[in-house]
């Protein structure tokens, strides 16, 4: 049976590989239920933030758009004092976009990334992404996620750039301490290597196969780690846990995935 071809992200793959039966609940039989509200206006203001950042680099002064919000402006003027260069234009860059999407063909499947901002010259690449969390990840963590290395790879695999000219950054601009102070933006920055991409590229072509495979006999099995199962809303429907179903926060999927 020819499969249709699915346009797949790094949430695609991360849940995938994390637990099948939920990413077919999520992809495939499309179950969800509006997030909790702590979530919606978390999700909200980093929604804001990215947008201002996207008219920034059309060109839009800051300071203007951001009157309503004093916080997020105090935010912007801080990671501005931190790393200039994020809002600067360099003589030598061919190429400067926020919400910058490339996709890329690879074995059935065309994979979806969509950069915060990347920044390009002749002989560099660099890879921004904004995160709004108030607790960060351990940076191990984002080594081997699924956004870092999808991300890496697809730029790679779409420019003449070599893999030690490309690099990625995750700049933290809304994180807390224990005690709920503000932190000033922090940065999370990871090069590539040829062996970093040449492991991409097993580990997708291994887990595509898979997807198809799966596909192809529409059986999606649960996780066999069952600690992946405490905060899963799905433990009723896949008879994981004597308790009831719950909500699915959207906004917790990447960081579930996460842990």
């Amino acid at each position: 049976m020819d499969l249709p071809i699915l346009s797949l992200s790094q949430t695609h793959l991360t849940l995938l590989e994390t637990c099948p039966r939920r990413f077919q609940y999520i992809f495939d039989q499309s179950l969800a239920v509006p997030p909790k509200q702590a979530g919606q206006e978390a999700a909200e203001w980093g929604r804001q933030f990215h947008l201002l950042m996207q008219q920034h680099t059309l060109g839009m002064p800051i300071d203007v758009m951001t009157t309503a919000n004093q916080d997020m402006l105090a935010k912007v003027v801080a990671l501005q004092a931190q790393s200039p260069q994020l809002f600067q234009a360099q003589p030598r860059e061919y190429l400067r976009q926020s919400e910058h999407q490339r996709t890329l063909a690879f074995n059935g499947y065309v994979f979806t990334v969509i950069y915060d901002l990347v920044v390009l010259t002749p002989d560099s690449g660099l890879i921004v992404d904004w995160k709004t969390y108030l607790k960060p990840p351990p940076k191990h963590q984002l080594t081997n996620h699924w956004q870092t290395r999808l991300y890496l790879y697809v730029l790679l695999e779409t420019t003449e750039l070599l893999p030690e000219q490309i690099t990625m950054a995750y700049w933290f601009v809304r994180h807390r301490d224990q005690q709920a102070n503000d932190l000033p933006p922090s940065e999370y920055r990871f090069t590539y290597s040829l062996a970093q991409h040449d492991q991409t590229r097993a580990d997708l072509q291994q887990l595509t196969d898979k997807l198809s495979d799966l596909r192809q006999t529409n059986s999606f099995p649960k996780t066999d780690i069952q600690d992946r199962c405490d905060r899963c809303p799905f433990q009723i429907r896949c008879q994981r846990f004597g308790v009831p179903e719950l909500p699915l926060d959207l906004a917790a999927i990447e960081e579930i995935a996460l842990e």
